[in-house]
Order: structure tokens, then sequence, then C-alpha cells
């Protein structure tokens, strides 16, 4: 179990993997990330799967590109102009230049844009339409304004956007215009902006992907300071003057994509640990995801140096740089396709960093199996801000204490969850990302905002070489009563509506389950039959919406929509699949 004694070798090989990342290889891994933009699909990206090809290589991983294809959306024009009679006057959609910061605008960042919008060119009236929620709607009607054939005006921020374009179409919107609001958590209002904080300067844009096939309208993402021009034409939620919105978008079909892929194999070849980072990017990404990128590559050098010096893992580690998740994490969607096979009977854990160094608050996230595995690995990893203190003593006196969180959506761990049920965690530290997604989050950004240093890349890296050995040490790390607790806690919240007396047989069947879990915990359990439990608990257990986490996704979907029959009939699966658990945990569970 990790965290619990270790014999003199197996610490003299944790201190090596802690020992082997270094700030200095963080900041020449992200020098190298931020000399092109990397849009999935582009040469830069290409680039960048061979350059984390060779650094595999190098570290003495059998490696591959693994090509799949699937559609790119590109943009091909974007425009958006103001009608002042007699003339309309157009806008300047790129990013407004920082003098410190020449990358930011470089001519290889493109112009911003939504991936999946619709195409089209809308003359007409905007509305403001505030943050796209159902209450911004009702309360535009309540005004008497009309979003109907108009273009909307929507603050990024509480909801996927997604969701908050399809809404605005489905309301009849004709075109939507996005930006990020200065009140808003990361906005110039709450701090200083880029270059002289973290918050997010007024002339930067938030690109970002919309939910594939859904968009017809077009679409298109401005700076705050384009969106103040139109919001001073705005009277009583709509413009007095019209816009023309011109967005023309190109589909590459079928278009090669490369997940990059290390292997270390195991003594034992059919179960594996998987670390994985997308490394495609909406331009230079050395943050988003430079950061994971380069954590996962240097826990890749430790563990792979270590490998050649005759240490041999006991389960296969797997590392995966993934293609095209900023367009719907289609890399690790086609990486789980076609290894289904292997990683239903034999995945351990899957570690995803994404986004990972944007502050100097540490979190962790996972799934209930895999909770306990995180807390014993901070208490060998030097805090980066006090290296006299482990991160375990920094984690405990921060605001929520050491809380891990549970799983939500938004990044390349979605497949492995949702489809096959296969653990997950993420670590890294956390704060103020105002370049989100911009053309600003680039080394300068890294080097003076979100990471000076690169200590906390070195920090995350260390965690992330211990979590992997130690997840691939042959003990299968679950444990089984987490669930129990979550379980309760989510019906729970569900037993505040009308339909409490409903989720009563779910109630009998956790009770049922919590015994024999916390039997098998106590005991042991037959590894092989853990791990097919524990991806039949994940998929039961956790779903999301967006970026948002779902408890029981099936039951809590069917309440949302107040329909009682499908509430009655998924419980009683739910009830029926948590029964079936216990019998397997039952069967399983090693007799004394």
């Amino acid at each position: 179990m990790p965290g619990g004694p270790v014999r003199a070798d197996e610490s003299s090989n944790e201190q090596f993997v802690i020992d082997e990342p270094s700030a200095a290889a963080a900041q020449a891994d992200s020098t190298r990330i931020n000399q092109e933009s990397h849009y999935a699909g582009t040469p830069g990206d290409y680039h960048i799967a061979q350059w984390m090809r060779s650094q595999l290589a190098a570290a003495g991983f059998n490696t591959t590109n693994e090509v799949f294809t699937h559609d790119v959306p590109f943009s091909r024009f974007v425009g958006l102009e103001e009608f002042r009679y007699p003339h309309w006057i157009r806008y300047r959609l790129g990013e407004v230049p920082i003098p410190s910061d020449p990358d930011g605008t470089r001519r290889d960042a493109g112009p911003p844009f939504n991936a999946w919008s619709g195409s089209g060119i809308v003359s007409a009236n905007v509305v403001d339409a505030g943050h796209g929620l159902p209450a911004d709607y009702q309360s535009l009607a309540a005004r008497g304004v009309d979003v109907r054939t108009r273009i909307a005006l929507i603050r990024y921020g509480r909801e996927f956007r997604g969701e908050l374009a399809k809404r605005a179409q489905d309301h009849g919107a004709s075109g939507v215009i996005f930006f990020s609001d200065p009140a808003d958590p990361d906005g110039s209002l709450n701090g200083p902006a880029y270059p002289d904080g973290p918050y997010r300067p007024l002339g930067s844009v938030q690109r970002g992907a919309l939910t594939q096939g859904e968009i017809q309208i077009p679409t298109l993402p401005v700076t705050a300071i384009n969106a103040a021009r139109i919001l001073a034409t705005i009277d009583n939620g709509i413009s007095t003057v019209p816009f023309r919105l011109s967005v023309q978008m190109d589909l590459d079909r079928n278009a090669k994509l490369w997940n990059t892929v290390g292997v270390l194999p195991g003594i034992d070849p059919t179960h594996s640990v998987v670390i994985g980072a997308h490394r495609d990017a909406w331009v230079y990404g050395v943050t988003d995801n430079g950061s994971g990128t380069s954590v996962v590559l240097q826990a890749a050098r430790a563990l792979g140096y270590l490998y050649r010096s005759g240490w041999r893992p006991h389960y296969s580690i797997i590392v995966v740089g993934f293609d095209g998740e900023e367009i719907g994490e289609v890399g690790s969607n086609a990486f789980v396709q076609m290894h289904r096979g292997l990683l239903e009977s034999g995945c351990i854990a899957y570690i995803n960093e994404d986004e990972i160094t944007t502050g100097q608050y540490f979190g962790a996230s996972a799934v209930d199996a895999l909770r306990d595995a995180i807390v014993p690995a901070t208490e060998r990893i030097a805090d980066p801000a006090m290296p006299s203190q482990k991160l375990f003593q920094r984690w405990q006196v921060q605001a929520g204490g050491t809380t891990i969180r549970g799983p939500g959506g938004g990044s390349d761990f979605e497949p492995f969850l949702y489809d096959l049920g296969i653990p997950i965690m993420q670590v890294g530290f956390h704060g103020v990302f105002g370049v989100y997604h911009s053309g600003f989050d680039d080394l300068n950004y890294v080097m003076t905002q979100a990471d000076p240093g690169f200590v906390n890349h070195r920090a995350i890296a260390q965690l992330v070489a211990l979590l992997t050995m130690r997840l691939a040490s042959g003990t299968v790390p679950y444990r089984l009563t987490p669930y129990a607790g979550t379980l309760r806690s989510d019906v729970a919240m569900l037993s505040g509506t009308q339909y409490r007396r409903d989720l009563s047989p779910l109630v009998a069947a956790i009770g049922r389950y919590a015994y024999r879990a916390g039997i098998a915990d106590h005991r042991g359990i037959d590894g092989n039959a853990e791990i097919g439990i524990v991806h039949r608990l994940d998929k039961l257990v956790y779903g999301r919406n967006g970026y948002a986490a779902v408890p029981l996704p099936a039951i809590n979907g069917a309440v949302a929509r107040g329909d009682r029959p499908a509430i009655s009939a998924s419980v009683g699966r739910a009830v029926h699949e948590l029964d079936d658990i216990s019998s397997a945990i039952a069967a399983a569970t090693v007799r004394r």
C-alpha cells in the first residue's frame, strides 16, 4: 500500500526519483514549448510531438507517435463591425500588444476564434445576455427584450462555453460574442493585470472550443476592450446600432493527429499505470499545458533513468502526450478506444496533469479508491516555498486543509474515468490564471507570474514520479470504504428534494456495501477482482456536465427532470449494481 513501510532499496529508489527532477529542466522544456504555436493538427503540433518523443526515447522508453485522424476546425476569417452612419467601423480582433512580452502577439498566434463555431455573416443588433444563464434570458424577457435574430453578448466564466452557445442558439440568437468580464474572479478589477500581476489584461482574448456538432450560428471571442465598446452602445439590454459578425470556419476532415506514447515494460505487462498531459495548445500554452507536459516528461526522465540502472516496475508505466485536448479531448478518446481491452482489464490508475502550475495553492483531485495514496506521498516532497518542511505541512495549513476534490470534467481523464471507470488523480499548484487560452500564456508569463524559478514544476514532477512508482509497485492500492461515505453524501443531497422516499432502497444498499467494503479493506482482496470492482464503482458514482461534477449521474439527471418513473428505474439499477458489486467484494475478500 502506498505510504506504508518500504524496504531500504525501495526507499533509495524513491529518493532517486525525488532528486532527479529540476527547475532548470522545467525551464528548458518550457522554453522549447514556447518556440512555436501548436494548435492541434498544425506543423507546430507535429514538431512538439516529435520533440516529446525524442525526450522519452532519451530517457529509455519504448516510444511511438500513434497516428489517428479526426476533424479539426480552423478559422478562415473572423470579423466584427459596428455601423456608424454611413460607414461600417471594423474592430481590431487580435490581442493588444504588451511591450514587455513580445511573444504574446507574435505572428504565429493567429486570430482568436471558437473551435466548432458555426459559419455565417450576421447583421443585427446586440443583446447583453449577461453570463448567458437561464436567469439572464428570463430577465431579458421580463424587460421585453427579445434575443431572437439578434447577436447575444455573453460573459464567460459561469458555465462551459459550449453550453452557453447552445442556450443562445436555442433562444433564437443569430450569433454570439464572448468576452471575459474584468469583474470575474480572474479579471483585472480584482488585482493587477499581466504583466504587473496574474489577472487578465483587458486586451487579451479567451479562445476555446464549443461542443462539436451542436452550434450552427457564428460565435466569436473578443477582448474586454472591444466588449466595452459594444456595451457602450447598449440601452435597456439592446444596442442602438447594428453590428456585423462574420465567421468563416474551415474543417480539415480526417486531419492527422499524434498521441506521443512512451512505455517502460513492467514485470507484469498486462497491468499498467498511465500518466498523461495534453500536448496541444490554443497558442503557445506554456502553462496550458506546457506545465503538464514538462511535469510528465520530468517524471518520465526520473523513472526512465532508474529503469536503465536495472530497476523494474511490477506494472508497466505508460506516458502519453495527448493531441487535440483543446478541441474536445479527441486524443485521449482515441487512445482509450485504441487500447480499450488492455485498459479495461489492467489499468491501475491514470494520473492527469493539466494546467498545474498556475499559482501557490496546492490541490489534488482523485476518485475515492486513490485518495489514500496522495497524502503519504506529499510527506516525502519538500515544500518548494519552504524546503525545510514537507509539502504535506503546507497542504495542512491551507484553507480547506488536505481536502481531495472529486473529479469533474474538461480534461483528458474523462474517457479513462467516465467510459472505462479507471481511477484517476491529478495534483498541482493553482491560482489566478488570467491569461488562460490567450496568446499571453507564454514563457514570460510563467517566469514572472505563474511559477517564477520553476520550483513548483519541480515539486509536482517529484510527486508524480513518486506516485507513479508506488502505484506501479505490484500492490493494487485501492480502498473501497471511502465510496460509502461519498454515496451517502450524494444521496443526502438528493434527499432534500421531494423524491426522498424513492431513494430509500439505495440507502439500504449503501449500508450493505459499506459492510462488505470494510471487511475487504481490513482483510485484503484479490487484486485482479478489485480492479474490476473499482472500475464499476467509478462508473456508477461519478459523472460530469461540462466542467462540473455530477454525482450519481443517472439518478441526478432523472431528479433534475422531475421524472419519477425514471428516478425509480435509475435507483433500481443503482441498487442492483451496488448489490452485485457488494457480492463481488465478498467473493474476492481474503478468508482468514
